[in-house]
C-alpha cells in the first residue's frame, strides 16, 4: 500500500475562509539514476551502471518514436504528439511561433493500479512558510513548465519575498541532473505574491526553482531560513 502525505492551504479563489486545497507533500526527485539504484537494490542481477544506461536509452527511444508521429503505450503512461495553433485556409503551412508541437500523457495502467491503492494522511493547515503557486516565462508565455535564459519569469505565491541577511538566502535555479545551484541575482519585483526574477545564463536541461527566504509577514526577520522548493521542473531548452 502507498502513502501520500497531503498539506491544506488557504484557498484564495473563494471568499469562504474555512476553504482550503490539498497540495501532496513532496518526497523528493526520482531520476533514472535512482531507479537504477532502487532496481539493484530490489536483487536485479545487472548492473547499476547497465540499468541507467538502458532506462535512459529506452528514454531517447520513446522520445524519437513521439517525434516521429507514434503513440507511446507503456505501463507507466500513454503519450502522443499534437500541434496547436489555427491553420488559415486548407493550404495553409506549419509556422514555427504560430503553431506549436507539444507531447501529452495521460496514467497508464501501471500508474493507475498504483494511485488505487494510495492511502492519504491529511497532516492538516501546512506550516506558514512560502508557497510557490505558479512560474510565468515572460518569452514564451508558458505557465510550470518552460524558462528562457535572459528573460524575465514572474513567480507567485504566498510569502515568498526573497528577504534576509543570511548567506543562504535567495532565488536558486538548481540543475535537475547534477545538482548545480544558480543563484538568481537580479531580482526587478521582490513582494510577498510575487518576485519577478532575469533568469540568468543556464545550461539546457531541467531545473528546479528554490525560494530561501527569512520573510515573514510582520516585517521582522526570522533568526532562521524556510526555503520551499516549486513542485514542477522547469525545462530549459
Amino acid at each position: 500500500m502507498r502513502k501520500l502525505n497531503l498539506w491544506l492551504y488557504d484557498n484564495h479563489l473563494t471568499e469562504d475562509p474555512n476553504d482550503y486545497f490539498g497540495k501532496v507533500k513532496p518526497n523528493g526527485t526520482i531520476t533514472n539514476r535512482g531507479i537504477a539504484q532502487q532496481i539493484r537494490e530490489e536483487g536485479s542481477e545487472f548492473g547499476e551502471e547497465t540499468i541507467y544506461n538502458l532506462l535512459t536509452l529506452g528514454d531517447k527511444m520513446k522520445a524519437r518514436f513521439l517525434a516521429e508521429g507514434y503513440t507511446l503505450n507503456t505501463p507507466l503512461c500513454y503519450g502522443h504528439i499534437g500541434v496547436s495553433g489555427v491553420f488559415e485556409g486548407s493550404s495553409a503551412k506549419y509556422e514555427n511561433g504560430k503553431h506549436k508541437i507539444s507531447a501529452s500523457f495521460t496514467q497508464g495502467s501501471e500508474l493507475r493500479k498504483n494511485l488505487e491503492n494510495v492511502t492519504i494522511d491529511v497532516l492538516g493547515v501546512a506550516p506558514t512558510g512560502p508557497v510557490i503557486g505558479q512560474v510565468h516565462d515572460s518569452l514564451s508565455g508558458k505557465n510550470n513548465s518552460t524558462i528562457t535564459p535572459n528573460n524575465v519569469i514572474k513567480i507567485s505565491g504566498n510569502k515568498i519575498k526573497i528577504d534576509g541577511d543570511l548567506p543562504e538566502v535567495g532565488l536558486f535555479l538548481i540543475n535537475a541532473a547534477d545538482g548545480t545551484k544558480t543563484k538568481v541575482e537580479q531580482l526587478i519585483e521582490n513582494e510577498p505574491k510575487q518576485v519577478i526574477a532575469m533568469v540568468p545564463k543556464l545550461t539546457a536541461g531541467e531545473y528546479e526553482l528554490e525560494i530561501v527566504t527569512q520573510h515573514t509577514s510582520g516585517g521582522k526577520l526570522l533568526k532562521e531560513t524556510r526555503d520551499t522548493r516549486f513542485e514542477h521542473l522547469l525545462l530549459v531548452e
